[in-house]
Formats: C-alpha cells, sequence, structure tokens
C-alpha cells in the first residue's frame, strides 16, 4: 500500500461513523510486520485510527502470519460463510483484486460478507507495473469497470490517485537495476513474457504509479 493510498483510505475511512465501521475486515492483511515497519503508514493512517475510534479490526489472509487474526481463502465459500459469521459491517479489500484469477468472483464473496448498507473501501493499482504475491493478472481496472465488478453496490466514493512514486524512485535508490533492462533488451527470445514486463516496466521512469480507490455500500 501507497502512502497515499493510505491517507485516502484514511480520509474515506473517517467520513463513516464508529457504528457503520465495526467490525471491520481487513482482507488480505499480510503481516503485522508489514502493516508496522515495512510500511509504518499502514498502521498510523488507516488502523491506529480506527482502533482510536473504537472500530474493532479483524485481520485476514490466507497464510498465518504473526498479526492475522483469522486465516482464510477469499475464492472458498466455506471460509467465506466462516466469515460472515463474524457479522462485518464493513471491510477492506486493498491491493488484492489483481492477484486473483476471478476478480468478479472475489468481488461477489466481499458483498456478501456484507448486509445492506455494509460499506467496501476497496484499492487495486491502474497504472502500476507487474508485481507476483504470487500472481499478477494485470488487472487494472477504471472507477466504471470497478463498479461494474461490485455491482450489487453503490459507488458512494472513488478516484484514480497518484502515489506520488514511480520507477525512477527505485532507480534512484538502486540504479543497477537498470541493467536488468540493458542486458535483457537484445534477447527477447530467452523469455518473451519477461522480456515484454521488463520493457514494459520502464514506461514508470517518466509516468506516476496511480490506483484506482472506491468506497461501496451494498444495496
Amino acid at each position: 500500500m501507497f502512502e497515499a493510498e493510505a491517507c485516502w483510505l484514511r480520509r474515506a475511512l473517517d467520513a463513516f461513523q464508529p457504528e457503520r465501521l465495526s467490525p471491520l475486515l481487513n482482507l488480505g492483511s499480510n503481516s503485522a510486520t508489514v502493516r508496522e515497519a515495512v510500511q509504518p503508514w499502514i498502521e498510523g493512517e488507516v488502523f491506529r485510527p480506527l482502533l482510536s475510534r473504537g472500530v474493532e479490526v479483524i485481520h485476514v489472509d490466507i497464510r498465518e502470519l504473526p498479526g492475522v487474526d483469522v486465516r482464510a481463502d477469499l475464492t472458498d465459500l466455506a471460509d467465506v460463510l466462516g466469515l460472515g459469521a463474524l457479522r462485518p459491517r464493513s471491510l477492506l479489500c486493498s491491493s488484492l483484486l489483481e492477484h486473483v484469477l476471478e476478480p468478479d468472483r472475489l468481488a461477489r464473496h466481499c458483498l456478501e460478507l456484507l448486509p445492506a448498507g455494509g460499506l467496501a473501501f476497496v484499492t487495486v493499482p491502474f497504472s502500476y507495473p507487474h508485481h507476483r504475491a504470487p500472481i499478477d493478472t494485470m488487472y487494472r481496472p477504471n472507477l466504471d469497470e470497478l463498479a461494474e465488478l461490485f455491482a450489487g453496490a453503490r459507488l458512494l466514493d472513488g478516484t484514480i490517485l497518484g502515489a506520488g512514486m514511480s520507477y525512477r524512485d527505485a532507480v534512484r535508490e538502486r540504479p543497477w537495476i537498470l541493467l536488468r533492462h540493458v542486458c535483457r533488451f537484445p534477447v527477447p527470445f530467452l523469455s518473451l513474457e519477461r522480456w515484454k514486463r521488463s520493457m514494459a516496466r520502464l514506461y514508470w521512469l517518466a509516468a506516476e504509479y496511480r490506483i484506482s480507490c472506491a468506497v461501496f455500500e451494498k444495496m
């Protein structure tokens, strides 16, 4: 999660009273180490303010990691039913839809977890290079496409957010990574897919990363 994304989420969450949010499921939560140390703005901008307002947050991930409250596969209906028993009023689905083969199924399961009037806070890359975790389908929706995915919910708020970062920031920190592109350029036949991804990444030397951010209310 980018810091700008976390700041946007804080503003979006602050627009609702705690009783509209609690309990909140943080889907694909990753570990407490990532949230608090690797990307400390996640804890500082999103979860600490929620906890200070009395919102119960339940961290959910497919992996057993420190700081994960419930292990669940969000594509598995049985696990979704188990999460539904927690009676969440809201959920956060951040940087997750691009990592599943059927984003429409995941979106449907998200809405099934919520009661009428429940809130879904969704972020997904709009302009960002391929990144495996463990897969990236390159699903990069605009707001209309995201709203279509969450059919059965009303779009309350949404924007294509500039992350304030790009590939040039990574290159500035580690200039040697440009050698990967130089070495790969003359040998596309070794792995055409990797060659395409490597060449495509150069686009973000000039272009800013951007994220689709939306708030949905289940009808």
